[in-house]
């Protein structure tokens, strides 16, 4: 990882000419992947109670595009035009110099991942941006970029990346209520994932957008040391705003049976969904289409600059 990150940063004149700006690329990245971490689910997320195993309901359901597909199908952003200056100057001929050009100087070595990490932290200080509470916990951990990179590729195939985040999960068992013989979802627990939702939702589009345009080649090169194609970078995201974006929405609280150690969802096609869908149903309607609204404003900012 260390070796990707050197090549990755040392590349060439115009990333050491950035400097502490290139940094600010892993802010948009966690930012983008931010919303993950209020799938990840709880260790106490299981039965509170022996039940009687059920048996699974056996209604079919239609099989999940495959990931690369939707990848694939995802539009691309289109680049940002650049900004004609106002008063267009003539440039002024220099006169050759007869003395030899001066000597190039070496390329500084790249910062350590611990000084790398550093760097981002500083940088996000001086560009005066204030993390929510929760994002805080990520920001301390280490190798800020490469975790970025790989949430918001984790999101876009339908995963919950609760390896590559550090942050905070919702607080409690999951809570479930007895309906007859049968357990639903408890509505009282989507309070759990209120003050997460609102930490994601609160983070500002236009920045966000101003960030992926400025950094893009940087985010290409982090993206494709992940061993995916450097033009599929903009279709990832995309795709994984649209992966929350499709996520379904349930006013009265799903079923539940036991499977296991752990609950599972009556309803076969909740059951078969993707593992982000699953997680979001536990945010309740009003989180997952606060979710929803805040993607969709992104996706609009990224695609019509």
């Amino acid at each position: 990882m260390q070796a990707d990150r050197q090549q990755r940063i040392g590349g060439g004149e115009a990333r050491s000419r950035h400097g502490t700006q290139t940094l600010l690329t892993a802010i948009a990245v966690l930012v983008l992947a931010a919303g993950a971490w209020i799938l990840a689910p709880s260790d106490d997320d299981a039965p509170t109670e022996p039940i009687a195993q059920q048996e699974p309901v056996d209604t079919p359901v239609a099989p999940r595009p495959e990931p690369a597909t939707v990848i694939a199908e995802a539009p691309d952003i289109p680049e940002e035009e650049p900004q004609e200056p106002e008063d267009s100057i003539d440039p002024v001929e220099e006169p050759i110099a007869d003395d030899p050009p001066p000597a190039i100087a070496s390329e500084p070595a790249p910062p350590t991942p611990e000084e790398l990490d550093a760097m981002l932290r500083t940088a996000i200080d001086e560009a005066g941006i204030t993390a929510p509470e929760p994002l805080r916990a990520s920001l301390r951990a280490p190798y800020l970029l490469d975790r970025g990179v790989s949430s918001m590729d984790q999101l876009a195939r339908g995963l919950v990346p609760t390896r590559t985040l550090n942050l905070p999960r919702p607080k409690g068992a999951f809570p479930t209520t007895r309906d007859g013989q049968s357990y639903r979802v408890d509505p009282a627990g989507y309070g759990r994932y209120d003050r997460l939702v609102a930490a994601v939702t609160s983070l500002p589009i236009d920045t966000l957008a101003d960030f992926f345009h400025r950094f893009r080649e940087e985010l290409t090169a982090a993206y494709a040391t992940l061993g995916y194609p450097d033009d599929a970078m903009d279709n990832t995201l995309i795709a994984a705003l649209d992966a929350i974006i499709a996520a379904p929405v349930r006013e009265d609280p799903p079923r539940l049976r036991s499977k296991g150690a752990v609950w599972a969802y009556e309803d076969a096609t909740l059951e078969s969904a993707s593992d982000l869908h699953k997680q979001l149903l536990r945010a309740g309607p009003e989180n997952t289409r606060a979710l929803q609204r805040w993607a969709a404003d992104l996706k609009s900012a990224l695609l019509d600059p």
